[in-house]
């Protein structure tokens, strides 16, 4: 108030919550089950922008075949809580790009888990389905996130591998890396769909904590448009996320 270098009043949050649930019998069936929430704002005179907006749900039955190999079914779905907007804020503006199940991705398959140790797994599926959803008309109508124009999903057939590692880095520090890849076997399998994350918590004490979090996806059916000219047309783009917390 009455500040002379000038600025206006600002407030941020960002929440994000990760569980696990695994259970083995002594039947050889392993059920492994992970879910993250997370969800950012930021409030800036009187415009709010999202920060972060995630919802992941992914479930593995696992039949062990050997020490290293299991058979395995899965089923990843993905989407997020709240609109977004290409500019939000802006005077007029109410231009919704994306909105729950707007998209939505729900991934299938059968396959195979390569885990040689503790750290570090595979899975393998040669037959996914992956299904995106977009249930809000005015982006069904113009075909985004890939889906035909005026539909509300789209399915596709094609190969899925999922990688992740975990180790202790150093004394405090812990590292979770994550990669998914997706190739659709019908339209063209040299197109690859990426979906990765790099995560570092860090422990400083025992109530003090950080978390840098780096993400990277790559989807072909995602085509942005970024340089405000409608002569240009919108070509699929790298997208990148980049979160620091400290709590």
């Amino acid at each position: 108030s009455n500040w002379q270098a000038g600025g206006v009043n600002s407030i941020a949050g960002n929440t994000v919550f990760g569980a696990f649930a695994n259970y083995q019998s002594d039947a050889k069936w392993i059920w492994n089950n992970r879910v993250l929430l997370a969800y950012g704002l930021n409030y800036q005179d009187t415009i709010f922008n999202k920060t972060d907006d995630r919802i992941e749900l992914e479930t593995r039955l696992d039949y062990l075949k050997s020490k290293k190999w299991n058979y395995s079914a899965f089923l990843n779905f993905r989407t997020q809580f709240m609109p977004g907007y290409a500019n939000p804020g802006e005077t007029g503006d109410d231009l919704r790009v994306s909105d729950f199940m707007a998209p939505g991705y729900l991934l299938t398959g059968l396959g195979a888990t390569y885990k040689p140790n503790k750290r570090f797994t595979a899975f393998l599926s040669p037959a996914t389905s992956k299904a995106t959803f977009v249930t809000v008309e005015s982006l069904s109508n113009v075909g985004a996130f890939g889906v035909d124009t005026g539909q509300t999903a789209r399915v596709e057939v094609g190969g899925y591998l999922n990688i992740a590692y975990t180790r202790k880095v150093l004394k405090g520090v812990d590292m979770q890396a994550r990669i998914d890849m997706f190739s659709n076997y019908i339209e063209d399998p040299t197109l690859i769909d990426i979906n990765s994350e790099l995560i570092f918590n860090f422990t400083v004490n025992k109530n003090i904590k950080a978390n840098l979090s780096l993400a990277y996806i790559y989807d072909h059916d995602v085509k942005l448009d970024l340089d405000d000219n409608a002569a240009t047309p919108a070509v699929p783009r790298s997208q990148f996320r980049q979160v620091l917390s400290v709590g």
